[in-house]
């Protein structure tokens, strides 16, 4: 299994309703691409880009060669109305994980890039992915899943961004 993680920063506030809602339904359609198993989409609690993350659990990297992923409007060619929004969009393929962790209302999601990560960080375990395709933007990401009232404890960094996911995770891992 890989992670396929894509953070958008978006610069248009007059379109951002349209386009959540787009992204919305677009994390659906995705859902029903044969090789995607899980899907959620965030958005970052305070700080600088990215503001939104949408996480997706797939079979292996070859989904995104598929016809019926680009039918579908995958690798951005469904969301090009958009474009000239996007001040931000980084598009990363991760391995080291079996599934993307699913993050409930009451918990946040914490990202945490840099060349190492570390087992720990701010008393949460993080589960760390090494990138294996796309932009590559990091060579290591870890992510941890705390609850919302422990927010408290986790120190700031600016290789951290914080998620609150805006959906539920689609999917099923048996």
């Amino acid at each position: 299994m890989s992670i396929y993680m894509v953070q958008h920063a978006f610069s248009k506030p007059e379109w951002e309703q349209e386009w959540n809602e787009w992204y919305a339904g677009n994390l659906l359609v995705l859902m029903k691409v044969p090789g995607f198993i899980t899907g959620q989409r965030f958005k970052a609690l305070e700080g600088t880009p990215p503001r939104y993350m949408a996480m997706y659990t797939v079979a292996s990297p070859e989904v995104f060669e598929s016809a019926i992923y680009t039918q579908s409007g995958g690798g951005g060619t469904a969301s090009q109305r958009f474009r000239p929004a996007y001040s931000v969009w980084i598009r990363n393929l991760f391995e080291g994980l079996i599934q993307a962790p699913e993050v409930l209302a009451d918990e946040v999601l914490l990202v945490l890039d840099g060349p190492e990560v570390p087992a720990q960080y701010g008393g949460v375990k993080l589960q760390s992915m090494q990138t294996t395709g796309f932009h590559r933007t990091t060579p290591t990401r870890g992510l941890g899943v705390v609850k919302r009232s422990e927010l408290g404890r986790i120190p700031a960094s600016d290789k951290l961004i914080i998620y609150e996911a805006v959906t539920h995770q689609q999917g099923f891992i048996a």
